[in-house]
Formats: C-alpha cells, structure tokens, sequence
C-alpha cells in the first residue's frame, strides 16, 4: 500500500470517530481487526479486542457517552510510514457534558491489509485519562 493512501487511511479514521460514522468505520476496517489498548486503560477499553463489529461498537459508545456530540478533535502532529503501518502522534480534545475540557496525547500504530486497517495499537495516558473520567 502506498504512503497516500495510508494517510488517507489515517486521516478518515480519526474523522469517522469524531463523526461518530459507523459506515465510515467499517468501510475502512478489514473484518478481523484488532486493537490493543494499554492495559492501565479504563474498563472495558483496555487490552486487545477482535472484531470490526465489536470495536467499533465501542469506540463509538465510549466517544457518544463521554462527549458532547461534535465536540471532538484530533490534531494529527506527525505520521510516520513504513511497510504497510503507520504510525500517528496526535493530541485529542473535547468537552465533556459537565464543560469539562478533555484534553490527552495518543500515539496510534495502524496496520493495513487489502487496502484497510487490520490492526490499531492505541496508546495513550492512561493516568491522564482516568483522572478526567474518574
């Protein structure tokens, strides 16, 4: 897969979940994708899930609970390529229903197959995290 469209790739995946488009995700998700999550992530989300369906269930829950709808941005600050992965350095905001500014930096390795992303390793402040959500 060539750098181009592994950036575009990257770039419909952070807008879909902004977007909270469910068709969008799955168009850009091969049927058995994975995605780690830290283990000190907050429960469901940590460790690793299996399943386009599953997965995108609950990054959509998670942002549709936790967020004004429209509210949430990622800034993409760099993206590094390699033989079919990508990695993404980014910072995310939003605000939480109660006005609270949300606010935490994430590092995304994405793997591609066919022409979508197979895998996402997400990783991210967890401590920074659970404090906001705690």
């Amino acid at each position: 897969m060539d750098r181009m469209e592994m950036e575009r790739l990257v770039r419909a995946y952070f807008e879909a979940v902004a977007a909270g488009d469910e068709a969008g995700l799955v168009a850009i998700f091969t049927p058995d994708l994975r995605w780690r999550v830290p283990r000190g992530a907050i429960e469901p989300y940590s460790g690793l899930h299996e399943s386009r369906e599953k997965i995108v269930g609950m990054m959509l829950g998670a942002v549709g609970q936790a967020f004004v709808p429209g509210t949430q941005r990622t800034d993409v600050r760099l993206v590094l390529f390699g033989d079919d992965v990508a990695c993404a350095e980014t910072v995310m905001t939003a605000e939480a229903p109660d006005g609270r500014r949300y606010e935490n930096d994430y590092t995304f390795f994405f793997e591609f197959r066919d022409g979508r992303i197979a895998e996402i390793r997400e990783h991210v402040d967890t401590r920074q995290a659970a404090l906001f959500f705690a």
